[in-house]
């Protein structure tokens, strides 16, 4: 009787169906976004404002001025950037942010173009921007708001910084 076990448990075991297996390795891929560039092609002035605290200059997406400055000096002039090196429709945030120097403070507002999507930015906000299919590059007008914080002294100049950040979603 154990003979007949063992020959069935063979001829069982030579009968069942072999199971194989197979594996392969693949890669995924994917391409880094080329970090785009941002270029100044002429520095924001707003001119001259008068020297008590107070004082503001506003300046609108056209250059022109308001308030406590002079709307005829030669030095008024827009701030004109531009960003490059972008991929095709490709969605970014573009965040413009003012600051505060030893004696003024600076509240920006910009408009953004690539001649396809205009949209403008508020100090600190970001907002969201789609590069067309051509990835043609961005012109970034800065304008807005100098405050004076400190009494300024005549025939000096002063400086406040802005961040132009450019983030892709």
């Amino acid at each position: 009787m154990k003979t007949k076990i063992i020959a069935a448990s063979a001829l069982l075991a030579l009968s069942s169906t072999a199971t194989f297996a197979a594996n392969e390795t693949f890669q995924a891929n994917i391409n880094g976004f080329a970090e785009p560039t941002i270029t100044e092609n002429s520095a924001l002035h707003f001119g001259q404002i008068r020297l008590d605290v107070g004082s503001t200059c506003t300046m609108d997406n056209a250059g022109a001025v308001t308030g406590d400055c002079d709307a005829s000096d030669a030095n008024i002039q827009l701030g004109d950037i531009t960003v490059t090196g972008l991929a095709p429709s490709s969605a970014m945030n573009i965040t413009v942010s003012g600051g505060t120097g030893s004696n003024l403070s600076f509240v920006p507002v910009a408009t953004a173009t690539d001649g396809t999507t205009t949209e403008v930015t508020a100090d600190g906000v970001a907002s969201a921007f789609t590069t067309d299919a051509s990835a043609t590059d961005i012109a970034l007008t800065v304008y807005g708001e100098m405050e004076v914080d400190v009494a300024l002294t005549a025939s000096t100049a002063y400086t406040v910084d802005y961040i132009v950040d450019v983030s892709f979603q």
